[in-house]
């Protein structure tokens, strides 16, 4: 077959956070796993919290990014967000060099960022070790780097599913 599609909004995969102190593994097994989201990559996994998400169809990704704020998001922070160098002490001076209203967009193009994310994990978890869980549930995680951790892995488990399937290519 020639043509890719996108996997079916219905697939279901279980994730683990790294974070969590039930799993087990290296930088290594780490970088594989978010690569994979095949939990054989992983040392051990054994008491982790099982985080079940779903993949999303073109439309509930569009319908969160909408949700999120897509029409009235700043396009000059878009763009600035995209040009920011990645090493943390040049972007740190990069921001500070940054005018007032160059700052201000590029801090609310973040915060629509952020909303994204919560729009994804919104409409993709579907359970959290077998229970019915909700964003809210997400966002009562502590402590707050284990939360920030946990989100940014399931955006990531999200959107390879949503993008790749269950077996990136």
């Amino acid at each position: 077959m020639a043509l890719n599609f996108l996997p079916s909004s219905e697939m279901t995969l279980d994730v683990v956070a790294t974070c969590d102190p039930s799993v087990i593994c290296s930088d290594d097994q780490r970088s594989a796993y978010l690569s994979s989201a095949s939990l054989d990559d992983l040392e051990s996994t054994e008491g982790a919290t099982i985080f079940t998400i779903k993949a999303l169809s073109s439309r509930e990704r569009e319908e969160g990014e909408v949700r999120a704020g897509a029409y009235t998001r700043s396009e000059l922070g878009r763009v600035l967000w995209a040009s920011s160098p990645d090493e943390i002490e040049a972007k740190a001076r990069w921001h500070h060099e940054l005018e007032e209203d160059e700052r201000r967009a590029y801090g609310e193009y973040q915060g629509y960022i952020q909303r994204v994310y919560i729009e994804m994990i919104r409409s993709s978890l579907v359970s959290i070790d077998g229970e019915e869980a909700s964003w809210e549930t997400i966002d009562n995680i502590r402590p707050d780097s284990y939360r920030l951790q946990v989100i940014s892995e399931l955006v990531i488990h999200i959107q390879r599913s949503s993008l790749l399937g269950p077996r990136p290519k």
